[in-house]
Formats: C-alpha cells, sequence, structure tokens
C-alpha cells in the first residue's frame, strides 16, 4: 500500500513527464537551447586580429606624463609605460585596443613580481612595441631593434631627467646613470647615490619619471618609425666591453666575435672584472 507522500512523489513526476512532452511537442526546448546558444554566441568576443596592430602618431609629451600619473595612482613602472600608450590607442584608434585589459602588465611593477630584473618600465612598453611592429619574417625583425635599441638607451641616460619636474614636488632630484636595464641595477645604483630607500618618496618620485621617460621615447620613436625616418642606431659598446665581446660575442661594427658563446648587448663589467686594466699593468 503507497503511503500519501508516495503518491505526492509519484504526481509530481507525472505531472514533470507531462509538461516535458508539451515542450517537446511544442518546440519549447529546442526554442529555448536555440536562444541560449544565440545568447552565448552574441556574448563571445571577435576573434582578435592578427599582429601587426595599428599606431597612429601619439602626442609623447602626453604619453609621458601619463606613465608619470599612472606609476602613483595605478602602482608600477609596468602599468605606467604599458597603459599611457594603451590608453592613447584606446582613444585614437578604438578597436582592437579596446579588447586589451588596462592591468595585464601589473605583474611587471619593481622588476616583474618585486625580482629586480627587467625595469618594468621597457616591459610594458614593449609589449606594444611588439603589437604595432610585428611582422612574423625571420628577415624583418623590426621589433626586436626597435626594443634592443630601447633597452640599450635606457642604461645610458642619467635618470631621472627633468622632463616631468612641473608635475613633481620632487624637482631637480640627483642623477644617476642606469648602467643596465635591470630594476635592481637602475634603482639600487640611484637609491645609494641619493641617500633615499625603496620606500621614500624620492624614489617614487624618481621611477615615476623614468617610467614618463620610456613612455615619451617610445612614443618618438615608434613616430619616426611609421613615418618612415627611424633608423636604428648601432649598437656601440664601451672600451671595456668591446675588449670582452672580441672573443664573447656578438659581434660589433667594428670586429667579429671569436667565440660567440654569450647573448647580449648589456654592458659586461657590471658583473665581470674589466680586462683592459689588467692588461695595461
Amino acid at each position: 500500500m503507497k503511503s500519501s507522500s508516495d503518491a505526492v512523489v509519484a504526481g509530481s513526476r507525472r505531472s514533470l513527464v507531462r509538461g516535458s512532452v508539451v515542450l517537446l511537442a511544442g518546440g519549447g526546448i529546442g526554442s529555448a537551447m536555440t536562444s541560449l546558444v544565440g545568447s552565448a554566441a552574441a556574448q563571445s568576443p571577435a576573434e582578435a586580429p592578427p599582429l601587426p596592430w595599428k599606431w597612429v602618431k601619439l602626442d609623447p609629451l602626453e604619453a609621458g606624463r601619463r606613465a608619470y600619473r599612472f606609476y602613483k595612482e595605478k602602482g608600477g613602472c609596468g602599468t605606467a609605460s604599458y597603459l599611457s600608450l594603451l590608453s592613447l590607442l584606446k582613444e585614437k584608434v578604438g578597436y582592437p585596443w579596446t579588447t586589451m585589459p588596462d592591468m595585464m602588465m601589473a605583474h611587471a611593477a619593481s622588476g616583474y613580481g618585486g625580482h629586480g630584473t627587467l625595469c618594468g618600465a621597457l616591459g610594458g612598453a614593449s609589449t606594444i612595441i611588439n603589437m604595432v611592429t610585428y611582422s612574423g619574417k625571420k628577415d624583418e625583425q623590426q621589433n626586436n631593434q626597435i626594443i634592443d635599441r630601447l633597452f640599450w638607451w635606457y642604461a645610458e641616460q642619467n635618470f631621472p631627467t627633468d622632463r616631468f619636474d612641473d608635475l613633481s614636488p620632487l624637482p631637480k632630484q640627483v642623477r644617476v646613470k642606469a648602467m643596465s636595464p635591470l630594476c635592481h641595477t637602475s634603482v639600487s645604483k640611484w637609491t645609494v647615490a641619493a641617500g633615499a630607500t625603496i620606500k621614500s618618496d624620492a624614489k617614487i618620485e624618481r621611477c615615476a619619471k623614468v617610467a614618463g621617460e620610456v613612455a615619451y621615447t617610445v612614443t618618438m620613436a615608434l613616430n619616426e618609425f611609421f613615418d618612415g625616418k627611424w633608423t636604428p642606431p648601432l649598437w656601440k659598446p664601451s672600451k671595456e666591453a668591446e675588449h670582452c665581446v672580441s672573443c664573447h660575442g656578438p659581434d660589433t661594427p667594428s670586429q667579429k666575435a671569436m667565440n660567440w658563446n654569450q647573448q647580449g648587448h648589456m654592458e659586461c663589467v657590471m658583473c665581470h672584472a674589466d680586462h683592459t686594466k689588467a692588461m695595461a699593468k
């Protein structure tokens, strides 16, 4: 004998089955599924176009000033340089730049995750450089050329410049040659010379100005590149580095390397002994 609760369950099941039959007969499930699929398709983003993406002539000073502000407002040099260029491209070009996330380079702050490797301002800017100059052809490595020269330029600079002093509460700061594209070297040399700490207002101002200068310089270079006026400067190592690469490579404009067993254009004597002094004795 069935209990009253069993009867209720059985009745519910019969109601569910009858409802399903009605839906199937009337095409309700099919229509509902079609509606759901159509809605999902409408919401899915269009496929990203292949690189390179469009560049338009931008104002270098505005790019630099945005980078200075973003460093302090958004937190870090990676976002500062990347977002300064991206925000301008979103305004001037629109799609597909409007699909890029604003905070994609947040991890690049403090030399990527605080590890002190590549300066985040270089990393953020080089992302945009690659996206507008990538060709996919091995014999056309303009993206790499521009990025390589940017890093070389950075290492030779006495940072910070006074270009953004009108925005800064600390103008005319101590200037120190970066010597390397590495955050660790660039920042540590400056803090020692300035008697500052990593968390000090002085250091924050310094790095905000560095991010601004990187964005300014990259904008200038890309404007020239797309105007057909950019010529990659030849890498000319210091005398100390030239002695090192004569054996270890890469080639220089004046000599061929013998054993090309290292990679890079960084200053050798930042980490290695100066062998030219040993030879002079």
